[in-house]
């Protein structure tokens, strides 16, 4: 009764397996160690155009096109050895002479006494994932030949556009040494230069992304006393009445980096502090040394930023405010920062929480090491 029961459930797991291969969409196909097909669903069929009839007894290279023919020699040496052979990519010819691109997963097949008699193979046709990938690959070359035109094109027309206003700004400077100090014209010509150097501000910012793209934002590296740069910085910013800055470190602090480019990441750091603390609110500046390294942090007493923000606001053209919000800017100053202290083999980072302000903090070593 037992050894009956245990032919049922033999029969049982023989036809749910011949149910499986039968029903599989993936080409599934038998062979012995010499190669003669030994079956073949109807997935195979639908595959590569043979019926059963036509292949059952004839070797695999049936399907094989004749520059892949090795291949067939180092599957059989692989499951001659009991290996087991996953996502083997290759070719393999239609009945109609088409080419098919195909994921091969190869097992041996074993008999009772656990000796190889042959082969199983499972085919799954990877036109389409080929297909698709191929897309991806035209779309992203073509993606960044349109990148490389467009910072072609803002390089060239910031440039371009740098020289009128370099003249416009000259021009207007000598307007005001003619213009009597109180008079509506000196008022006038005043803001027409602060607009103007914004506007300089703004193409420089629109170069350096396009030298950051291409690879030609180099460093100019000299010895310099950082706690003099960053009291110069703030030189041009003490002179308004609207905020509180504060900065008590006396003792110089000499590093081997290029100060215009560090100037710039604390003026763009000031900037972004003024732009976001309220009026009469206080902006400070810290600066200490640890291992080797210099760490300058800026805190303000502003809006704050939401922790969604956080780990996206030194991305390119990315700003941390709502659309809607009156403050002026396009995204890039941090994208600059962080790639200039970056390059010096710094950090930057920032720590904030919405309503108590931010503090951002980068660090470089004291000697750049090119």
């Amino acid at each position: 009764m037992s050894n009956q029961r245990s032919g049922l459930v033999a029969e049982e797991k023989q036809a749910l397996l011949a149910a499986i291969v039968s029903s599989s969409q993936d080409a599934i196909v038998s062979k012995t160690l010499k190669g003669v097909i030994t079956s073949w669903n109807p997935a195979a069929e639908r595959l590569f155009g043979y019926k059963e009839r036509e292949v059952l007894g004839k070797h695999i290279s049936l399907i094989i096109p004749e520059d892949r023919i090795h291949e067939e020699d180092f599957i059989l040496e692989q499951i001659g050895r009991g290996q087991r052979i996953e996502h083997f990519e290759t070719v393999r010819k239609a009945k109609n002479g088409t080419l098919i691109p195909i994921s091969l997963t190869i097992s041996p097949v074993f008999n009772e006494r656990k000796e190889i008699i042959g082969a199983s193979k499972i085919a799954r046709d990877i036109s389409e994932m080929i297909a698709s990938k191929l897309e991806k690959e035209r779309l992203y070359e073509e993606v960044n030949v349109l990148s490389r035109k467009k910072d072609e094109f803002i390089a060239l027309a910031a440039h371009e556009l740098k020289t009128p206003i370099t003249s416009l700004r000259g021009f207007m400077e000598v307007l005001q040494l003619h213009a009597t100090a109180d008079s509506l014209q000196a008022g006038l010509l005043e803001r027409c230069v602060r607009q103007t150097n914004k506007l300089t501000t703004l193409l420089n910012d629109l170069l350096d992304v396009s030298r950051l793209q291409i690879g030609k934002l180099l460093l100019r590296c000299e010895k310099f006393d950082l706690v003099a740069m960053v009291q110069e910085v703030l030189s041009g910013f003490t002179h308004s009445a609207r905020h509180r800055f504060i900065f008590k470190n006396k003792k110089p602090v000499v590093i081997y980096a290029d100060r215009i480019r560090l100037e710039q990441v604390l003026t763009n750091l000031l900037n972004n502090a003024v732009k976001y603390t309220p009026a009469g609110g206080t902006v400070t500046i810290k600066m200490r040394e640890a291992a080797g390294k210099v760490y300058v942090s800026v805190r303000d007493e502003g809006l704050g930023i939401e922790p969604e923000h956080l780990t996206k606001i030194f991305n390119q053209f990315y700003r941390a405010v709502d659309p809607g919000a009156n403050i002026s800017g396009l995204g890039i100053g941090l994208y600059i920062s962080k790639e200039i202290i970056t390059r010096h083999g710094g950090t930057i980072g920032v720590k904030s929480r919405k309503g108590s302000g931010s503090v951002f903090v980068f660090s470089i070593p004291k000697q750049y090491q090119q």
